[in-house]
């Protein structure tokens, strides 16, 4: 094993293994922290959560819109208070701090009072996107170890009796959130603990579940602001919801006072108010709908893996005068490891450019034993920090490679650093 001292995260956390009944939790540090705003100041440990950014924008904007898809549109305050109502369904129900609850909804608006449902109550939110197959559902079920799943009525049956299962489109559900009483310790959440565990489909161990408190969401939603620019009044997206790119745009929208908007059908084009937007994709989402986008965002925000340059070309000829940036986020496919702004095909940049690491976020090249790799050696894109998953979670009885009990993300992608202190694809990825 090898452990690179430099790597290990500034503050150390620890896992309680999944119990008989199963649960997944992670211990409070010790000493409450701050959280730093992208402004440069510091929230109290209380206000640092992502569900309190939600409440402070309810507050200020009750009856804007937060969520708007193909079922309507849900305002700040009815997503508060919907969200409120089912954080105390929860925690009455018997979810406790660290638990985890998978969210299998399909739409939009559900999964956003889920999400901050679960936040309210202390758990962590566990996505299982819209469309997932039965196989990746058993996964994230195995790996996370959950009891609740709160889902549509469509998704419901994916579900066997064994689970708690409650649908939030059901009338049963809405007259239970209606009549049932608020719990008066909410919120429960705390920016070190737990936010999101994310599924990725891992290498020949298997898929791996990666942790995230409330913490690196928020430092990775600051650094976008920082780069993007002006902030969008509207964050389209046009994968299904819960997907990395849907939570990825709704935290971004959220801290810029906007809205996440689902990506309307062709030939059903978006109000065009004047009013800024921007849009988030994978590559693979982009290259299927760049002819047919009927937005004309400021901003493309591609966020996954690396950009072909087949696919910028194609963009700067349909989008000419629409920025284009990449985030390249090979494990959880949410949180950035490096970032650049992508100009034209034809400048002086590698087509397999990945651009520099973010803010709060180390990467290393190393070689197949651990060592570093110096500029133009060729090795794997590793990483580690607060704006990063902290820790992996396997299915039972399966244990971390030794190489990877160090405190080190792997990305299983070749790389090179180049001399200006950027990083570049050193093969097909």
């Amino acid at each position: 094993m090898t452990t690179d001292r430099a790597m290990t995260p500034s503050h150390a956390r620890a896992l309680r293994t999944p119990c008989p009944t199963p649960t997944l939790a992670m211990a409070r540090a010790s000493a409450p922290g701050t959280l730093n705003t992208a402004a440069g100041g510091a929230l109290p440990s209380s206000e640092g959560t992502l569900d309190a950014l939600f409440t402070r924008a309810a507050e200020r904007r009750p009856n804007a819109v937060a969520v708007q898809d193909a079922r309507g549109e849900l305002s700040f305050a009815e997503a508060e208070l919907q969200a409120t109502q089912l954080a105390s369904v929860l925690v009455h129900g018997g979810v406790q701090l660290g638990d985890p609850v998978i969210i299998h909804c399909d739409d939009h608006q559900q999964a956003l009072v889920a999400q901050l449902a679960v936040l309210k109550a202390g758990g962590v939110c566990v996505p299982a996107a819209h469309g997932h197959n039965r196989a990746q559902l058993r996964a994230i079920a195995a790996i996370s170890g959950v009891s609740t799943v709160l889902c549509s009525r469509s998704t419901r049956g994916a579900w066997p009796r064994r689970y708690s299962v409650l649908p939030l489109d059901d009338q049963g559900t809405t007259r239970l959130l209606t009549v049932h009483r608020r719990e008066p310790a909410l919120p429960l959440s705390h920016p070190r603990e737990v936010a999101f565990l994310m599924l990725f489909g891992g290498g020949p161990e298997g898929p791996v579940g990666y942790l995230t408190d409330h913490r690196a969401w928020r430092l990775a939603t600051a650094q976008r602001i920082r780069a993007a620019g002006p902030a969008p009044h509207r964050v389209f997206v046009a994968g299904p919801p819960a997907d990395p790119r849907a939570l990825s745009a709704m935290w971004w929208a959220f801290a810029c006072g906007g809205s996440l908007r689902a990506l309307p059908d062709t030939g059903a084009p978006a109000a065009r108010d004047g009013m800024p937007c921007a849009a988030v994709f994978s590559p693979e989402e982009y290259d299927a709908v760049m002819a047919t986008l009927p937005i004309r965002p400021r901003l493309v925000q591609l966020l996954g893996g690396p950009v072909p340059a087949a696919l910028v070309a194609r963009h700067f000829a349909a989008l000419p005068g629409t920025r284009l940036r990449a985030d390249f986020a090979p494990v959880d496919g949410a949180l950035p490891w490096t970032s650049r702004e992508v100009g034209p095909t034809g400048e002086a940049v590698s087509p397999g450019a990945l651009g520099t690491a973010v803010p709060h976020v180390r990467v290393r090249v190393l070689d197949r034993n651990g060592r570093h790799q110096e500029v133009g050696r060729e090795g794997e894109l590793c990483a580690a920090g607060d704006a990063l998953p902290f820790d992996a979670v396997r299915r039972p009885g399966h244990s971390a490679p030794a190489w990877e009990e160090s405190a080190l993300l792997r990305s299983r992608v070749s790389v090179r650093r180049t001399a200006d202190g950027g990083f570049e694809l050193a093969g097909p990825a």
